[in-house]
C-alpha cells in the first residue's frame, strides 16, 4: 500500500459523513462487488457503472445520507474500513442506522477495487485480517 493511503481514506469518509460523494477517485477501471447485500447492486465494472450504482443507491435515501468511518485499517496491499451508515429512507421516512465494511485496494490514490460487506468480519477475512486485527489501528 501506497504511504498516505489510510490518510487518504479518512479524508474520504470525512467528506462521506458529512452526505458529500463528490470526490473523483474511482478510477477508470475499477471493479466493485457487494457481499451479503440483496438491497445494492453488484459487480459493477469501470467507474461509469460504480457511479451509476452509487447514484442509484443514493437515490433511496433523503439527504444527507451519510457512510462514516469508525476505523481505518492498513491491510497491506488494502485498505479496510469499518463503517456506519445511516439515512432516512424516501418512500418510508424510516431512519436506519447499520454497520458494515468497505474493502478498497487503491493505485495513485485511486479506487481501482471497492469491496463492500455488511459482515465486518467478513471483509476483515477477506483482506487476510481478523477482528483482532481491529481496534486502534488507523
Amino acid at each position: 500500500m501506497a504511504v498516505g493511503d489510510v490518510e487518504f481514506m479518512h479524508e474520504v469518509y470525512e467528506e462521506w459523513g458529512r452526505g458529500d460523494y463528490s470526490r473523483p477517485f474511482f478510477d477508470e477501471d475499477i471493479i466493485s462487488e457487494a457481499h451479503g447485500l440483496v438491497d445494492m447492486d453488484s459487480g459493477q465494472r469501470g467507474r461509469e457503472q460504480v457511479l451509476e450504482a452509487q447514484r442509484r443507491w443514493l437515490q433511496q435515501w433523503e439527504r444527507p445520507f451519510a457512510v462514516d468511518a469508525e476505523e481505518v485499517i492498513d491491510a497491506g496491499d488494502r485498505v479496510v474500513v469499518l463503517i456506519r451508515w445511516r439515512g432516512r429512507g424516501k418512500g418510508s421516512g424510516a431512519e436506519v442506522e447499520a454497520e458494515g465494511a468497505h474493502v478498497w485496494e487503491l493505485r495513485d490514490r485511486k479506487a481501482v477495487r471497492w469491496d463492500v460487506y455488511r459482515d465486518r468480519d467478513e471483509a476483515l477475512a477477506a483482506a487476510g485480517l481478523s477482528g483482532d486485527d481491529a481496534g486502534g489501528r488507523g
